[in-house]
This record gives C-alpha cells, sequence and structure tokens, in this order.
C-alpha cells in the first residue's frame, strides 16, 4: 500500500496525516497538564492567602492595637502569593 496504513474499522490515512494528528494530541496533551498545574498552583495559593486573612483576623483580635500593621503585612504576603502564581502562569503559558 505504500504511503497509506490500514486501520481496523478506520478510513486508510497517510503517514503524513497520522504524524499531524498524533502531534495536535500531543500537544494538547501537554495544554492541558498545564492548565491543570496552573489550576492546582491557583487553588493552593487561594488557600494559602484564606489562611493568611484567618490568621490575621485571629491576631487582630488578641491585639487590636496591631490592626493596621497586620493588615499591611498580610496584603503584601497575599500580593507576594498572587504575583507568583503570575509569574508561574506566565512561565508555563510561554
Amino acid at each position: 500500500m505504500g504511503e497509506l496504513m490500514r486501520r481496523q474499522g478506520q478510513a486508510p490515512m497517510s503517514r503524513q496525516t497520522r504524524n499531524t494528528l498524533m502531534g495536535m494530541a500531543e500537544g494538547a496533551q501537554i495544554e492541558q497538564a498545564a492548565t491543570r498545574a496552573l489550576s492546582a498552583v491557583a487553588d493552593y495559593a487561594m488557600g494559602e492567602v484564606l489562611y493568611l486573612k484567618q490568621t490575621q483576623a485571629m491576631l487582630e483580635q488578641q491585639c487590636p492595637d496591631a490592626a493596621e500593621a497586620l493588615a499591611l503585612i498580610a496584603n503584601t504576603a497575599a500580593m507576594s502569593i498572587a504575583h507568583q502564581v503570575r509569574r508561574y502562569g506566565s512561565e508555563m503559558s510561554g
């Protein structure tokens, strides 16, 4: 058959077409893995920020005078986490 490869229950296709399709499928799998990785990192980061805010609230109850300083620390840490997630997303996408 030369260039054509026989498949059971499927129409014959050329090697070039088969290789192109396999390459596209592999690319899609890589994109899916990157999306899942970014989603997992974002979920973990949201959990960390939630824990940070809960700790902030607990400490503010124990020491109301330090509320402003605690808010500054918590917000700075949350922004740092957000920047790290954004940087990770940029690295994964490009």
